[in-house]
């Protein structure tokens, strides 16, 4: 066989191995282009539902706060409403308004304003209560809402905004909704139930 020919098919081959490899580098480039799109799209539904999942708890608390709100009455409170009010107000100054080294002394603080199956469910019996772990926290507003007497409980709304550090860092914001019960005839709150954080304080004002 001529040179000629052997180096012309050496070309050839370099060519051909040349383009195999440029062909299998971009079949890998394309793979991985689709793997990136499909993680970003599965990403997209999940941030989608997220927002989807907490604009149905926003519709469903604002929509609770105005059911409360018909029942508020600012004028002519009642004196259960009036107890219901000045005791839920000691109770979330209490809760919400500590330092680390102030943060055990909430437990003598509660004694009187709530009953005694949710103060041993706050603070068990034979159970350390352990400390803030270096967290400050402090009350900024706590709006109430009462809803009308019936029997000896009252119920009621409080849409609480609070801000919390941990040591030297910043403060941050936070603003939770609670359903409180109130006993009319001890002038003791007897259940608390966090029903969220998943909104702002302008969502429900």
């Amino acid at each position: 066989m001529k040179r000629s020919h052997i180096i012309s098919l050496s070309v050839l081959g370099i060519l051909l191995v040349g383009s195999l490899s440029v062909n299998v580098i971009q079949n890998s480039t394309n793979n991985h282009v689709k793997t990136q799109l499909k993680q970003q799209e599965n990403q997209n539904k999940d941030i989608n539902q997220k927002l989807s999942t907490k604009s149905r708890e926003n519709k469903v608390l604002k929509s609770e706060v105005d059911g409360f709100k018909k029942f508020e009455n600012n004028k002519d409170k009642s004196q259960s409403e009036l107890n219901f009010n000045n005791i839920t107000s000691k109770f979330l100054t209490t809760m919400f308004t500590f330092e680390p080294d102030t943060y055990n002394n909430r437990k003598d603080n509660l004694k009187g304003l709530i009953s005694d199956d949710l103060y041993n469910k706050y603070f068990p019996k034979n159970t350390n209560y352990g400390d803030a772990n270096n967290v400050s926290s402090k009350l900024d507003k706590a709006t109430i809402y009462t809803q009308a007497k019936q029997g000896n409980e009252l119920k009621g709304l409080a849409v609480v905004t609070f801000e919390s550090k941990s040591g030297d860092n910043e403060w941050k914001k936070e603003t939770d909704l609670y359903q409180i019960k109130f006993d009319t005839t001890n002038n003791q709150i007897t259940d608390v139930q966090n029903l969220g954080s998943s909104f702002k304080a302008s969502d429900v004002e």
